[in-house]
């Protein structure tokens, strides 16, 4: 009888453990996807907005002195390559692009990047790399123009800029988006252009027209202002910083 009882101990010690083991078990294998799906959505987050890119750089401007002269950079590759300053240093430049951006992160890092630095005015550019036949080019309209509305809301200037034209070798685009075929950016790129200074000029909205500045007749970018397919050399850049500090100024 006690040997029967003991057995029973036992086997029921076992069970409970064995439990207790499995509810453990499963418990960590929950808690790891969890942390497997939070480990996604942060890596995708801080993949498409960057938004902690420039934080340290941002938190030693918020601890400095704004003179009320501060103009934003805020792009992708065409800005994050852009160096301007004017000679009397009317303006304090500070360069927050990040390359092959698409607008959704722009969206998404405009407040550290652009409205929590209090800026006086900041240019929005916007790269072709954005155009894909799987959005529609009222997508990328509904992007700037809400950055435009943030801007304003927010006492800031906006400075809106044409996109950058492909050189002629990038026709079909297939050296720079191998994803989209055929897909003609230059003619979404000319479509989105066209809306751009109409909705700048119906809206009041500062613009710089890069696509104008660039082009050569036919409308692509010149070969002489070109460092790649859509990259500037210092010519190239030299033109849009003269236009720039002409508007600011003004």
């Amino acid at each position: 009888m006690k040997s029967n009882t003991k057995n029973f101990i036992l086997i029921g010690s076992l069970i409970v453990n064995l439990a207790i083991f499995y509810v453990a078990y499963k418990a960590l294998e929950y808690r790891g996807h969890i942390n497997y799906f939070l480990d996604k959505y942060t890596n995708v987050v801080n993949e498409i907005s960057g938004r902690n890119y420039f934080e340290k750089d941002n938190q030693i401007l918020l601890n400095q002195p704004n003179n009320g002269n501060r103009v934003v950079l805020f792009g992708t590759q065409v800005t994050n390559n852009w160096n301007i300053s004017d000679k009397l240093l009317s303006f304090e430049f500070i360069n927050r692009g990040l390359p092959h951006q698409r607008l959704a992160g722009l969206l998404l890092r405009f407040k550290p990047d652009v409205i929590e630095l209090e800026p006086k005015f900041v240019i929005i550019e916007v790269s072709s790399y954005n155009l894909r036949p799987q959005h529609t080019i009222k997508e990328t309209e509904d992007y700037v123009s809400q950055m435009a509305d943030l801007a304003i809301y927010h006492n800031i200037t906006p400075i809106l800029t044409t996109m950058i034209p492909l050189t002629e070798k990038s026709l079909n685009a297939m050296d720079l988006y191998e994803d989209i075929g055929d897909y003609p950016v230059i003619d979404s790129l000319q479509f989105y252009n066209e809306w751009l200074r109409n909705y700048c000029t119906d809206n009041q909205i500062l613009l710089i027209d890069f696509n104008k500045i660039l082009s050569d007749s036919p409308g692509y970018l010149k070969h002489n202002l070109a460092s790649g397919p859509i990259d500037l050399n210092k010519a190239g850049y030299d033109l849009i910083n003269k236009e720039t500090l002409k508007i600011l100024l003004n």
